[in-house]
């Protein structure tokens, strides 16, 4: 059944809303009839003027898919998953291709239900409702102030208190999502996956390998050849070459 799913959503390239449409109707028509590398260049278009737009690395995901590479594609899907977490058809196909590489979306033991709620909101949009909810706070907070003693004085420091309570609980959300999978991660998108070296060098020793389509965290990147990278399944790190890992 989740194969079948997969093929179903994979049959069906989703349009990036803010794209000129006949450009997409092009690139779509190439995918349908299986000119996926075609589809992949109009793709990367559409990700080059539209990087905030998920939609384009979905697709450029679900074209890798189909050209066997594993790596690029579990990239793009992830890069997808970060803008639009909420999206079943992204948690569907990063999660199948994960698969396949022998991870998960959802961590072993963990609630699929909490998982979601997790990821109900984007980095950004976290964000966003941080700012939001500290200048409610504080323009609420000057009105109670302000009509100190009047009824909408009163309501107007309740709803500080709620917003100040609202900002702390998004604060602590965003402090918990820092050990996040897709925090400072990046995706091996080199064939056959990237050397893992004792330090950034070609005179450093190859003690470790991580495959390809293989979450990482990027744990240094101030090289400017290499990241440091870690394996948290196998507790390990080493650095490895920038051109063989796609940071999202």
């Amino acid at each position: 059944m989740r194969h079948i799913l997969l093929l179903c959503l994979l049959a069906l390239p989703a349009a990036a809303a803010a794209y000129d449409l006949g450009e997409m109707a092009e690139f779509n028509d190439h995918y349908k009839n299986a000119r996926y590398e075609d589809a992949l260049e109009g793709y990367k278009k559409v990700i080059a003027r539209e990087p905030a737009n998920p939609w384009g690395y979905y697709n450029a995901g679900n074209a890798l898919f189909r050209l066997g590479r594993m790596g690029p594609a579990i990239f793009n899907y992830a890069k997808a998953f970060t803008l639009d977490p909420r999206s079943s058809d992204i948690r569907a196909n990063l999660d199948f291709a994960l698969r396949q590489t022998g991870q998960t979306l959802v961590p072993e033991n963990a609630p699929r239900v909490l998982h979601y709620l997790y990821y109900s909101l984007s980095d950004t949009e976290l964000q966003a409702a941080a700012i939001l909810l500290f200048w409610l706070a504080c323009l609420s907070g000057g009105a109670g102030f302000l009509l100190d003693g009047s009824k909408p004085g009163r309501l107007a420091g309740k709803a500080s208190m709620g917003a100040a309570g609202l900002l702390l609980l998004s604060l602590a959300w965003m402090g918990a999502r820092q050990s996040s999978t897709f925090t400072s991660a990046g995706v091996v998108t080199k064939s056959g996956g990237a050397r893992m070296l004792s330090g950034p060098g070609e005179n450093f020793k190859t003690y470790a390998s991580a495959p390809e389509g293989r979450l990482v965290k990027i744990m240094d990147a101030d090289d400017e050849t290499y990241y440091e990278i870690g394996l948290s399944k196998e507790g390990i790190k080493g650095w490895a070459l920038k051109t063989d890992v796609d940071r999202l």
